[in-house]
């Protein structure tokens, strides 16, 4: 029942603070946002979805530092996913020297760890939020995350032009009359 009510506070807490997101459907918590988005990929396809499909901002796959921020995004991703069951990509991966690290490269702190870790992609459970490591095959919702504060960030300029510039002469031209 307190858990219930917690979530319940969370949420209404969460839509009341959604503004300084980007998107109005993201949620932002503890001052990152999150993108929710239903459709099934691999990790490292979410992850490039991630890094890629925001123009305005850099975003990763989830970054979870606190027992807080994983009870919502559990809570939450029933109602985005449409689901009471399954998993979600968040950012976390093991590394070539078996340590964990985040997509967008803070150190790993806290964790919360089920007892599935044998492959090397994090993912979270919808109904406990416990992280589970699955292959790199596997297929997820998954969520992203990013610093709503963060400055802009935009591609390089594309050239428009292929040709050499042109010489212009300054030197008068001789004219004849006859």
């Amino acid at each position: 029942m307190l858990l219930k009510q917690l979530v319940l506070t969370f949420t209404i807490s969460i839509g009341l603070a959604s503004s300084a997101c980007f998107d109005n459907g993201d949620k932002e918590i503890q001052g990152g946002c999150y993108k929710f988005v239903p459709q099934k990929l691999t990790w490292d396809d979410a992850r490039n979805w991630c890094h890629y499909q925001n123009p305005v901002t850099a975003s990763y796959l989830a970054y979870v530092p606190n027992q807080f921020t994983s009870n919502f995004l559990a809570s939450y991703a029933r109602s985005a996913f449409g689901t009471d069951d399954g998993n979600f990509w968040i950012g976390l991966s093991r590394s070539s020297n078996g340590s964990w690290t985040w997509d967008n490269g803070f150190p790993v702190g806290w964790t919360n760890f089920g007892p599935q870790n044998g492959q090397n992609y994090g993912a979270e459970s919808i109904v406990n939020a416990k992280w589970n490591a699955y292959g790199s095959s596997d297929k997820y919702f998954f969520v992203c995350s990013y610093d709503p504060a963060a400055p802009p960030t935009f591609p390089p300029p594309q050239s428009t032009t292929t040709s050499s510039p042109v010489a212009v002469s300054t030197q008068a031209v001789p004219t004849t009359t006859v």
